[in-house]
């Protein structure tokens, strides 16, 4: 199978034939290996300088991983009057050369993402779309509300609705659609012609809490007098930890002995620090600023009793899974995403949406019944042994042989 991705994720070259890229996207290249077969990733190209990461920092890989790397130009200009020709070029002969084209969600500039997948359909391709989140939700939050004036709002509105339309022509003409959210499965499941919900963490059961520790953790759940409380998110409106301070200042009002540790840096830092002085609990909130991912993340997650993931948004988030490889279960406010992720009253409970008294009463509810806690944590921790990146890098290989499954005289051309 000639697998061709076309990604907006950049890579750098290092030395010795080795390429350069975040540490999680490379780890979910080998993992599609695993099921495929070699790989061509077309992506942008920039210097090891310019690479960035969102995971815990960079991974290299070699031609023994069986992936290799067409470079795309970098898009350094608004008036770049010939980006679009180039990346056209490039591609034109790789799709050619492929059987199929994996692409996602269009980011903007998505020439390459969209003129990949629509040549794979003219051609008669078999070609695999991913939506990895419910990015319209998300970017009216991040992105259209925020807006400076309403000239603005009405421009950022009028280009989130253009690409939420462009991601629907794709869906509609993919193979095969993964949506990798619930939220992304109410958006465009009624217009995908073949979509699957897929449900991918990123951690191993080495990863998940040792049965040793997770029995003391236990322990400790059942005597101690004071609930840790945790969250890990971006300081922005819409992650709502201004609601997780108020709940915890009615708590305090209540007599519920609670602390708790608030990672995360952005725009509203201050504003969330002055909030907690205000409300008087400064004393048992802790706003420490930004936590590493990886082992740092994993140890803070460990050592809470509770996860609160109070967001507003549709968006389904990975630290829904790495709460519960850590034995700690979640408390999350309603949404699509969280109904659909954590068992209410199994590994974890769901809260009424921006409602901080229900967050509140949630964590109370935990506080007064321990081995509740207890029994929701071992769920959490039990569902964490079984949904692991492996299983979901397998099933995810099983669907893409499967586009090809009844197709035998395609299969014995491409292995010729």
């Amino acid at each position: 199978m000639r697998y061709l991705l076309v990604s907006h994720i950049p890579w750098a070259r290092g030395d010795r034939g080795t390429v350069l890229l975040d540490r999680l996207w490379a780890e979910d290249l080998r993992g599609l290996v695993s099921g495929v077969g070699p790989v061509t990733v077309a992506a942008p190209l920039v210097s090891s300088e310019e690479l960035k990461t969102w995971g815990p920092g960079v991974e290299s890989l070699s031609p023994s991983d069986a992936v290799s790397f067409l470079a795309l130009p970098l898009r350094r200009r608004r008036l770049d009057l010939t980006f679009g020709t180039r990346v056209r070029a490039i591609l034109h002969k790789a799709v050619l050369n492929s059987d199929i084209v994996h692409t996602s969600h269009l980011f903007l500039p998505y020439i390459a993402l969209y003129y990949a997948h629509d040549m794979a359909i003219r051609l008669g391709k078999k070609a695999l779309f991913v939506v990895a989140e419910d990015f319209y939700d998300i970017q009216n939050w991040d992105w259209v509300r925020p807006a400076p004036n309403a000239v603005q709002h009405y421009r950022r509105a009028r280009t989130l609705r253009r690409l939420d339309r462009e991601v629907r022509k794709r869906v509609a003409s993919a193979s095969l659609t993964f949506l990798h959210t619930p939220a992304a499965v109410a958006r465009y499941r009624d217009v995908a012609a073949n979509a699957v919900a897929i449900r991918q963490p990123v951690h191993e059961a080495s990863d998940v809490i040792s049965a040793e520790e997770f029995g003391s953790k236990c322990q400790r759940l059942r005597v101690s007098k004071t609930l840790t409380l945790m969250t890990a998110c971006r300081m922005v409106s819409l992650k709502g930890v201004a609601f997780v301070i108020r709940a915890i200042a009615l708590l305090k009002e209540r007599g519920v002995p609670v602390r708790a540790v608030l990672y995360g840096s952005g725009l509203l830092l201050d504003d969330m620090r002055a909030l907690a002085r205000v409300l008087g609990v400064a004393d048992i909130v802790e706003l420490p600023g930004s936590i590493s991912p990886g082992s740092p993340i994993q140890e803070a997650l460990r050592k809470a009793d509770i996860f609160l993931m109070p967001h507003l948004t549709t968006d389904f988030g990975r630290a829904f899974f790495d709460a519960m490889a850590a034995g700690t279960p979640v408390i999350a406010f309603r949404s699509i995403a969280s109904q659909d992720t954590v068992r209410h009253g199994v590994d974890g409970l769901i809260a009424p949406d921006a409602d901080f008294e229900g967050l509140a009463a949630s964590v109370e509810q935990y506080n007064d019944d321990r081995e509740f806690l207890v029994r929701c944590a071992s769920a959490a921790r039990a569902r964490a042994l079984v949904n692991t990146k492996s299983q979901w890098h397998r099933l995810r290989g099983q669907m893409i042989q499967d586009l090809f499954r009844f197709c035998p005289d395609h299969i014995t051309g491409l292995a010729k």
